[in-house]
């Protein structure tokens, strides 16, 4: 099995559903099962939109393509250090998110590179798919 990879944020998935835009989908396509995965707590995200943004297929379809990772401990404990390091940092989310990647030692992609930056401070590795 290959090692993990990236994590993908939230809005890169919703663009690999929507097969938009054309370099987010080459770029997943370029890469090899294993490489890539979402955080439970992406996952959570897309859910609040089934049905409503995405169908219940396409979401069971991107799901079974990636290697989705529980929120852990370590996970829970790299949230709790950014939150007391960075207390104006993005939403909770974003920053579970980020913790997550941080936690797995992994490049979290992301099309909104800005709402993560402050965390480049504690070693968050990112990257846009996009440009």
């Amino acid at each position: 099995m290959l090692q993990l990879q990236y994590l993908l944020d939230t809005n890169i998935c919703i663009h690999l559903m929507d097969e938009q835009p054309p370099p987010v989908v080459q770029r997943f396509a370029a890469c090899r099962r294993g490489q890539i995965a979402i955080s439970a707590i992406t996952w959570a995200e897309l859910c609040c939109g089934m049905g409503k943004y995405q169908s219940e297929m396409e979401m069971q379809q991107l799901f079974s393509m990636l290697n989705p990772q529980p929120f852990d401990l370590k996970a829970a404990e790299m949230f709790g250090e950014r939150t007391r390091r960075f207390p104006a940092g993005k939403s909770s989310f974003d920053r579970m998110i980020a913790a997550h990647a941080l936690a797995l030692d992994v490049v979290l992609v992301s099309n909104n590179v800005d709402d993560f930056k402050i965390y480049q401070k504690a070693g968050l590795k990112i990257e846009s798919w996009i440009s």
